[in-house]
């Protein structure tokens, strides 16, 4: 698959997570539009790997919380909501 297009994906997938978070938000709907966000963003990153491409800052960053969000691990700020 292009590179274009599996970013386009990504962008899409940002863009529906955006669209859940705004307004009344569904949990299951949001659940399930960060998970196809999340997909995306891991697929893209894969194939910037096999072709020996870096992996862009944002994206590592963005991979790394939405894995964090699956886990129920939001960093340091969860020990305060306690």
């Amino acid at each position: 698959m292009q590179l274009t297009e599996l970013l386009s994906r990504v962008r899409a997938a940002r863009d529906d997570v955006h669209a859940q978070r705004t307004g009344k938000v569904d949990p299951a709907l949001l659940l399930a539009a960060r998970g196809v966000l999340l997909q995306s963003m891991e697929r893209y990153a894969a194939e910037l790997v096999r072709r020996g491409l870096p992996l862009p800052p944002m994206l590592r960053d963005d991979l790394r919380l939405q894995k964090a969000i699956r886990d129920g691990k939001s960093g340091p700020s969860r020990a305060l909501r306690r």
